[in-house]
């Protein structure tokens, strides 16, 4: 006896899981290799909320949150991420 054709609601499902999965994909492809300030930003400006980008990243959506406060902070204060994280690897 053959299966019934599926409906439009779990064809969407299907369809928005299997992009979801894409977008992950592209995401952690386009931020391997990064420091972590770079990626969380990067992926905060493609529009990822904070908790998508904890989970892609491994790490806690606060610490991204944190991040973001910290490199808005930086910015209004005409500091580059890389001028920041010079400053902070030489006095390392």
């Amino acid at each position: 006896m053959p299966l019934p054709p599926p409906n439009r609601d779990q064809v969407l499902e299907r369809i928005e899981a299997k992009l979801d999965q894409m977008l992950r994909l592209a995401a952690l492809q386009m931020t391997q290799g990064m420091k972590q300030t770079y990626a969380i930003q990067m992926l905060s400006a493609a529009g990822f909320d904070r908790r998508l980008i904890a989970e892609l990243l491994n790490t806690t959506p606060n610490t991204v949150s944190v991040t973001l406060s910290t490199s808005r902070a930086k910015a209004k204060r005409g500091v580059t991420v890389s001028e920041a994280e010079t400053v902070e690897e030489e006095s390392a």
